[in-house]
Formats: C-alpha cells, sequence, structure tokens
C-alpha cells in the first residue's frame, strides 16, 4: 500500500497479550503490526461487501428462476439478508 495516500490516524489500544500475539503474526508475515491491522480490516470489509452482493446476486437469481412464484415477500428476504450480514457480528 502507498504511504502517500494514508492521511488519517487512528489510536487503538490493545491488552498486552493481544499486542504481542499481533506482534508475533506480523513478524510471522514480515509486516507491520500497522500493516497487519490494516490487511485485517480491509478483510473484514471486503467479507461484509462480498456477503451483501452475493445475497444480492440470490435474489435475483430465484426471482428469474422462478418468474411465476408471485411476489417476492421482501420482510422475509429483508431479514434473512440481515441475518446473514450480521452473523459476524459480536
Amino acid at each position: 500500500m502507498c504511504m502517500a495516500i494514508l492521511d488519517r490516524r487512528v489510536q487503538v489500544l490493545f491488552d498486552p497479550a493481544i499486542y504481542a500475539a499481533l506482534e508475533v503474526e506480523a513478524a510471522a508475515e514480515r509486516v507491520s503490526v500497522a500493516a497487519l491491522i490494516r490487511e485485517s480490516v480491509n478483510d473484514r470489509l471486503n467479507r461484509r461487501k462480498v456477503g451483501k452482493q452475493e445475497a444480492l446476486e440470490r435474489l435475483f437469481a430465484r426471482a428469474d428462476s422462478h418468474p411465476d412464484a408471485g411476489p417476492i415477500d421482501w420482510e422475509s428476504e429483508k431479514r434473512s439478508f440481515e441475518r446473514e450480514t450480521t452473523s459476524d457480528l459480536p
């Protein structure tokens, strides 16, 4: 990642044991702790984006494959989508 585009600084406090584990992981990957954290954040955001895109594609595929099935129950679809996209949240 180009340092020129990084223009926001964030301070995050970690428990000493967690930070030590981050240092070990970063050393094993031969990256800085900051780079490891950025990568983890990017992975998390991308997983959610992909999950939303997949849900939308499934919805369209279902509508296309069953055109005579009648209208889609949007409340049911919304609940299903919310369960899928928030399942990894604490």
